[in-house]
Order: C-alpha cells, then sequence, then structure tokens
C-alpha cells in the first residue's frame, strides 16, 4: 500500500522523483519532476539522449539535476531523490555513505553537496508515475517547466498531477 502512490517529502523539504525510459532503438529519455510537502509542482525536466543500458539511463537521470537544479532548491530542508530502479536507489544510498566517510564525491554528482540534507529514496512505478510521464514525453522534445500555465505541457501531465494531488492527505 505504500508504494501504490506519490507520497509528499517532510514539512520543508523537496522531492525529486527520477526515471528515464530506453527504447529498442537505443533512443532514451530522462525525466523528474519536483514538488514540495504539499504536492504542489514546482518544476518538471526531460530530456532526450542515445544509450543502450536502462540503469545507466536511470543514473543519468539522477546527474541531469545538476544541469537544471535551481538556487531555491538549496533552501530546502533537504531534498528526498525517489526512483523505481532498486539497484540505481542502492548504488546512491552506497554511494553517500563512502562520501561521507572519504568526503570525496563523483564530480557529477557534486551538486548534492549543495543540498542540506539527501536522502535517496525507492518506489514502485505507481510512485513514479509523473517522472515516468516526462522521461517519456521528451519523444516531443526536451523541456524545462518551472510553472502550470505553459501551453506546453501535455494534457496527460496536467491530468496525472491532478490525479495523484486529489489522493494527497496533506494538512
Amino acid at each position: 500500500m505504500l508504494f501504490n502512490h506519490w507520497h509528499p517529502p517532510p514539512l520543508g523539504w523537496i522531492k525529486i522523483n527520477f526515471d528515464g525510459a530506453l527504447r529498442r532503438n537505443n533512443s532514451a529519455g530522462v525525466g523528474w519532476v519536483v514538488r514540495d510537502h504539499k504536492g504542489s509542482f514546482l518544476l518538471a525536466f526531460g530530456n532526450s539522449l542515445q544509450h543502450w543500458d536502462a540503469a545507466q539511463t536511470e543514473l543519468h537521470a539522477v546527474k541531469s539535476i545538476k544541469f537544471v537544479k535551481r538556487d531555491w532548491m538549496s533552501e530546502a530542508l533537504g531534498v528526498l531523490i525517489e526512483g523505481d530502479n532498486l539497484n540505481i536507489i542502492y548504488l546512491l544510498q552506497k554511494d553517500i555513505k563512502s562520501w561521507k566517510v572519504s568526503n570525496a564525491i563523483d564530480d557529477s554528482l557534486d551538486f548534492l553537496l549543495d543540498f542540506k540534507h539527501v536522502i535517496f529514496s525507492f518506489t514502485n512505478r505507481l510512485g513514479n508515475k509523473l517522472a515516468n510521464l516526462c522521461s517519456n514525453l521528451v519523444v516531443d522534445g526536451s523541456f524545462v517547466w518551472e510553472d502550470l500555465q505553459g501551453t506546453s505541457i501535455p494534457s496527460s501531465f496536467l491530468n496525472c498531477l491532478k490525479e495523484e494531488c486529489e489522493t494527497l492527505e496533506v494538512p
């Protein structure tokens, strides 16, 4: 039951759900969505790339946060980064533990140091619908959405966001 839908992060935190999509022709897409503790939309991103490995595509989705990260994200009490590839989540959790011991971080993930706290978390596909949708929408082109007023935002994204918000029990 815990993984059947999206859950908000703690008060004052933001949550970034990420996903990667790989097609048979090696075209791939990565996407992620940032929301606050109320489930409010803050930012969405999608980018296309060429790859042959699904796990590396998922990892690229996390690494791509570096290129679209906004200053206001660092002001949050922490960031919960959530995806539906358990192996990638385990890898990132392991990396965080080793960073704390060695004080060395891979350049592609050094943007994580800008956050007060970082937690990597697993969810299943049902809890990651919007990020999955973003990773598949890049077929029509890469995007960064910072508000919901843009006419370029597909109704499928807006409908999924609305559906998820209606299931939240937020005070």
